[in-house]
């Protein structure tokens, strides 16, 4: 006990020694980051158009497996919204040779669950899982029963995403900046009543058009060897047939507008939901890195200009984000754009600052704190996002979804990393547009409708609800 008390006296004490040596008149500096490298990965393609993606990482007996299919909802036919996520939701209600029940019979007996898309398990499960996985994305049984059973459920959930306070607005926001017929403004919320029209004919030919192997990418990450996933995938996917992927064809976005103000009316509201955006770029430009930082300077972070004047300052809303950018691979374009609900009393004096900051940044080159901030908010997530190998098999997926290159992570780190406020101010006199803004606005029109029309930023058009 003696010893104890003087070892911890003497832990003590070079503490205290320590704190009498630290020069608290300057400011730590912090060491610099170890270099950024995106782990290796063994790749290959297998006869039928299979591509197989492996990262080896042998530190704990886990394997994350992803299939990256490439369809969405954007592929859904005219009159037949939701059925992309019908047909997703019905890969699990049955193969040619295992009944739904058998299905939930085997993921209980693995003790881990499998989805047609995404399934983490122990190395002694990956191989039974990996073949859970291909019977359902390859010959999926889709039961007429099922069908209807399922449709009643998206329905359902469609129904009740359209009482949120943000659906209308954001599908308005879509429709004005890609047109209404653009199937991104479609896939806000699917139509109830072709969701119902939606036969199993249906979901079988949309389902033989786009899940082709040549249409797929399996990602798999963690504790199991490069060869052994290649001879696993042959095995499971092998005698998945290839075949033609139909292109779909975008319309066109409309010509920007001058800015307008589109209000729905929902008296006494307390908040009013907001949204404010434009169009950016197509695909990745020259100007990508630049745009990365721009988000977190301007509105995508804590740190940004807009949450620190319209949040810390002024309180004018609590939750959200003012300033982000939603890219999509070529054609589609990118999309510059906010959203957070407003103190109803605070939205005309919010929505002058939001019109305000998007204009200061086309004159106000960041600061070297803030692109210190910028740099560290974007650079600091990717490193987080590879702690685990289901993060790293995420990132992987992200990449095969949006067609991007095999080093594009390591090239984004350098590419970010040399960003100067320059490139940034740049970036904004090219893209940001105040005069070609849509503003989308859901609140009590008889208090909003006269404070919003003074702010003299665009006319302010009423929408109905409906």
């Amino acid at each position: 006990m003696k010893r104890a008390v003087v070892a911890l006296a003497a832990v003590c004490l070079s503490h205290v020694a320590l704190a009498q040596a630290v020069d608290r008149s300057k400011q730590p500096v912090a060491p610099p980051a170890a270099p950024f490298h995106f782990p290796d990965q063994r790749t290959t393609t297998l006869a039928n158009g299979l591509r197989v993606i492996v990262v080896e990482n042998h530190a704990l007996p886990l394997v994350a497996v992803r299939a990256v299919v490439d369809v969405d909802s954007l592929e859904d036919p005219a009159g037949k919204q939701g059925l992309y996520d019908l047909t997703a939701e019905m890969l699990r209600e049955g193969t040619a040779h295992m009944t739904a029940d058998a299905i939930v019979d085997s993921i209980a007996a693995l003790g881990n669950d499998v989805s047609p898309f995404r399934f983490t398990t122990i190395t002694a499960n990956f191989d039974r899982s990996l073949r859970l996985m291909a019977g359902m994305l390859t010959e999926p049984a889709f039961p007429a029963a099922a069908v209807d059973r399922t449709k009643a459920a998206l329905t359902a959930a469609e129904q009740r995403q359209l009482q949120l306070a943000f659906t209308a607005p954001r599908r308005l926001l879509f429709e004005k900046l890609l047109g209404a017929e653009h199937p991104i403004t479609h896939s806000v919320v699917n139509s109830l009543s072709e969701t119902q029209s939606i036969t199993r004919d249906d979901v079988v030919r949309f389902h033989d058009s786009y899940f082709r192997p040549n249409n797929t990418t399996l990602v798999v990450v963690g504790d199991v060897a490069a060869r052994r996933v290649f001879e696993a995938a042959r095995t499971a996917f092998g005698s998945w047939q290839r075949g033609p992927v139909p292109t779909v064809e975008y319309p066109r976005p409309p010509a920007a507008s001058a800015t307008t103000i589109y209000l729905f009316d929902r008296p006494n509201a307390p908040q009013t939901a907001t949204l404010v955006g434009q169009l950016g770029p197509v695909g990745m430009t020259s100007d990508y890195a630049a745009l990365q930082v721009l988000g977190p300077v301007l509105g995508a972070s804590p740190g940004s200009r807009m949450h620190q004047d319209m949040r810390e300052k002024h309180s004018y809303y609590y939750s959200g984000t003012p300033f982000g950018i939603g890219w999509r691979p070529a054609p589609l374009p990118s999309m510059l754009y906010g959203s957070v609900p407003i103190y109803v009393a605070k939205t005309d004096s919010a929505l002058a600052a939001w019109v305000n900051e998007i204009r200061g940044m086309r004159d106000q080159p960041p600061t070297e704190h803030e692109m210190t901030l910028a740099r560290g908010f974007l650079l600091g997530m990717m490193t987080e996002q590879l702690e685990t190998d289901d993060s790293v098999a995420d990132r992987i997926a992200f990449r095969a979804e949006n067609h991007l290159a095999p080093g594009f992570y390591d090239a984004y780190v350098r590419s970010v990393a040399a960003v100067t406020p320059t490139d940034v101010l740049a970036a904004a006199k090219k893209y940001l547009d105040p005069e070609h803004l849509v503003i989308v606005m859901a609140g009590d029109r008889k208090f909003l409708e006269p404070k919003l029309a003074a702010l003299n930023i665009g006319r302010v058009v009423v929408v109905d609800e409906k």
